[in-house]
């Protein structure tokens, strides 16, 4: 068999890849190793609608299980910061379907699409990338390509089989943990919760983003080690009455990378998307829309290459140029800004909270707010400026 590309991995970042390439008249070969796309699902599952409306994706009404308008910060001592829009401006989605509304998509538009095929290796041929291994149930076979996309997540092995350095040390991975709960109350049901405190979730934070129907998804992150995310969650939980009546109807953990992108994204013959390139923002944990985006932008550059018959790293090169330009810089302010939340305390984080309720309320005239500006450090204000 031999396509022009093929693509390991059927998240948002592989089939928008392949959804892309096919759209502009390439043959793609589309794979998961897993027997349903979409599972399990490893996600807090919100995004913005005009993320989704910039990457041309319109979610089927069956993937999104609520709308949003906002979010709610709560700091240590139970200030609450609103952060809320007069009009719906994201959702939460139900990503085992969203995920395969986006490989349909790919399917749609030409790509050949196929699950439980495992990626073992690459197919080199005189030191060059020329295609990749495969197996399907006990079928072993080779694929002849010019480009393999390493859509294959943070676990992720075609970018380390190609050369590319994608470790990531475990003082920078982030432990996750998410409860699906149902049977449960919200204040405001369109709206997001977020929690901070040392212990509550040292440097990270507890979310609670409503699904809909008196069920929620409720989750955190963190680099702590002293006490695992399970203790963390079960004891929110138990300390939140409209929380702790409900039940766990389903549960999901990870690692999350949380040090940045990655330094080179492409080799000869070679692009990595979505989490394989790290493309994941250390702040949130978040890269539903990173991954679309940057996967748009791998399918365009492929596409030139096909055209000229170039699959350089140095023609590739112009992907990595584009997505660090567009995105990278975020992703290094959002590290920039995990760092400075890693650091403060819970009185700075009370404090924050009152500033920017006071701020949001309008309840600061412009010489208090300078005087109070003034007494937060650059990465403090970093911090305010990123959630505002």
């Amino acid at each position: 068999m031999k396509y022009d590309v093929v693509v390991i991995g059927a998240g948002p970042a592989g089939s928008m890849t392949a959804r892309d390439l096919a759209r502009g008249g390439a043959s793609v070969l589309l794979v998961e190793k897993r027997p349903e796309i979409g599972m399990p699902v490893r996600c807090g599952e919100a995004t913005g609608i005009p993320g989704l409306a910039l990457v041309d994706v319109v979610p089927w009404k069956r993937a999104v299980a609520s709308e949003t308008k906002g979010s709610y910060l709560y700091s240590p001592d139970g200030t609450r910061v609103e952060l809320l829009a007069d009009h719906v401006n994201g959702y939460v989605l139900e990503r085992r379907i969203f995920d395969k509304q986006l490989a349909v998509e790919a399917a749609k538009a030409g790509a050949v699409v196929r699950v439980r095929t495992y990626a073992t290796g690459i197919v080199k041929e005189e030191g060059r990338i020329v295609g990749v291994k495969l197996k399907h149930f006990n079928d072993e076979f080779e694929v002849r390509c010019s480009v393999v996309v390493g859509a294959d997540g943070i676990e992720g092995k075609v970018g380390r089989w190609a050369g590319i350095d994608t470790r990531t040390s475990l003082p920078q991975m982030a432990s996750n943990l998410q409860y699906e709960m149902a049977g449960i109350e919200m204040d405001n049901p369109d709206v997001m919760e977020f929690y901070f405190g040392n212990n509550v979730c040292p440097g990270g934070y507890v979310w609670v983003f409503p699904k809909g129907d008196g069920c929620a998804n409720v989750g955190l992150g963190t680099r702590d080690r002293n006490q695992t995310p399970k203790e963390y969650l079960d004891r929110f939980i138990s300390e939140h009455e409209n929380l702790s009546r409900g039940s766990v109807v389903g549960v999901n953990a990870g690692g999350v990378p949380v040090a940045g992108p990655i330094d080179v994204s492409v080799k000869d013959n070679i692009v990595l998307v979505g989490d394989s390139a790290r493309q994941i923002d250390p702040l949130t944990g978040g890269g539903i829309y990173n991954a679309m985006h940057c996967g748009r932008l791998a399918a365009e550059t492929i596409l030139k290459s096909i055209e000229t018959g170039d699959f350089s790293a140095s023609a590739l090169m112009e992907y990595e140029t584009r997505w660090k330009a567009e995105i990278g810089q975020g992703l290094l302010r959002s590290l920039r800004v995990k760092e400075a939340l890693e650091k403060m305390t819970d009185d700075d984080l009370n404090h924050v909270a009152r500033l920017m309720t006071n701020m949001s309320l309008g309840g600061l005239d412009v010489k208090e707010l300078t005087t109070a500006m003034l007494e937060l450090p650059p990465d403090m204000l970093e911090f305010i400026q990123s959630l505002m």
